[in-house]
């Protein structure tokens, strides 16, 4: 008998476990999604991906990342992952506690290059490092435009026979003992309940993970925080600069494929936001006051071209970040057939190559080719989540908690 897939979200960790099912075989995989494709975070991503993590875990799931990126240059139609590296930048005294890591990152086959001061603009003429500033460069790393990658795996995987459910909300799940056994939606564009028989289910849904989980009592300790990007208008000449994560500043900085820069920040947004009902729209969301001024100050000297330059669009999306600051990736315990793969913090993009390939894996092997324990759900049983829902959390402080 075939056995069959409900894919709970249709962003890009949906859709890239809709696609690593595929490839291996599945050939009953539904996603239902309570919006369009893509309508969530997905598309309000920054796409930068690097390997250079603060763990052996996340350093190979990473790496393991980048090998997808690649072949999805090869196999999706309309993308490309653009390799111009990622560079993390830091002061001297940052610089000097992450040797360690450094040294466990070039052991796991992440490599590294470093510039200080101006060794950097020398390779990226558009970034100016002070003296006593450093550069790492990941040369793997870069940055995927979620506008082409989106539209680009959904019609790989239509291809393949997925079947995409839009404007469909979940509505409950049941269960035949321990078993999984029904999923039922809700759909707008038909008005009517729906109901679909499943072997497994799983839940990709990020900053929506506990309310898609009210159904069962098993909840994820996580705070949504707000995320902003901002993008000029068009350079007329092309851009030398990497994607950039800057540590001082704490913001990130890229170029886009039709030149325009794009800035954008989390940490200037330090309210939680909870999503409590399937109404919400995620473009409800407000800019945070003086956001921009603020990334602008902070990269006047950094990245100097983009001074007197006209902004022409902003977003706002959320990001998901568990207690532990890591993933939440495999099967939710004591009940057979549901799957987790949710709370990327600002990474989910980066991840979603790895992280549909471990839940297919999950499913279909009971282990994963690569370690991945410590993104699984289980480690949340007896914590005492409801206390931790009912408090306010700082993200620089669940950030500290990363392992």
């Amino acid at each position: 008998m075939t056995k069959k897939v409900v894919i709970i979200g249709g962003g890009v960790i949906g859709m890239s476990t809709a696609f690593h099912l595929a490839e291996k075989g599945m050939t009953d995989i539904s996603i239902i999604e309570k919006d369009y494709i893509g309508s969530g975070s997905s598309s309000q991503a920054a796409g930068i991906v690097t390997c250079h993590q603060w763990n052996s875990t996340s350093i190979t799931a990473r790496i393991k990342t980048l090998d997808i990126f690649e072949k999805f240059s090869k196999i999706l139609d309309g993308y490309t992952f653009q390799q111009v590296g990622c560079l993390n930048l830091s002061n001297e005294e940052d610089y000097n506690l992450g040797s360690e890591l450094r040294d466990l990152q070039d052991s796991l086959g992440a490599f590294s290059e470093t510039y200080i001061g101006n060794q950097l603009t020398e390779k990226f003429p558009d970034v100016i490092l002070k003296d006593n500033e450093y550069g790492v460069l990941d040369p793997r790393g870069g940055f995927s435009e979620p506008h082409f990658y989106v539209p680009a795996l959904k019609n790989k995987i239509k291809k393949m026979g997925v079947k995409i459910h839009e404007n469909e909300e979940l509505i409950n799940f049941n269960f035949q003992g321990e078993n999984i056994k029904e999923v039922i939606t809700f759909s707008k564009n038909e008005i009517l309940e729906k109901k679909y028989n499943c072997d497994y289910l799983v839940i990709a849904v990020n900053a929506w993970t506990n309310l898609a989980l009210s159904p069962i009592d098993f909840k994820i300790p996580m705070k949504n925080f707000i995320h902003e990007r901002f993008v000029t208008k068009p350079f007329d000449r092309k851009l030398k600069l990497p994607a950039i994560n800057d540590r001082v500043f704490q913001s990130y900085v890229r170029g886009t494929e039709d030149n325009r820069i794009m800035v954008g920040t989390t940490q200037h947004n330090p309210d939680n936001y909870s999503v409590e009902n399937n109404n919400f729209n995620i473009k409800e969301l407000k800019p945070f006051p003086n956001a921009l001024e603020f990334l602008k100050d902070s990269l006047k000297d950094r990245i100097p071209i983009i001074q007197n330059k006209d902004w022409d669009y902003h977003t706002v999306g959320l990001i998901s970040v568990t207690a532990d600051a890591t993933p939440v990736i495999g099967p939710i315990p004591n009940m057979n057939g549901v799957f987790l793969c949710s709370n990327f913090h600002s990474g989910g993009f980066a991840y979603n190559p790895v992280a549909g390939m471990l839940i297919s894996e999950h499913i279909l092997e009971g282990k994963t080719t690569i370690d991945s324990d410590a993104y699984l759900p289980n480690r949340f049983e007896g914590f005492k989540t409801k206390e931790y829902l009912s408090k306010t959390h700082k993200l620089e402080d669940l950030e500290i908690k990363r392992h």
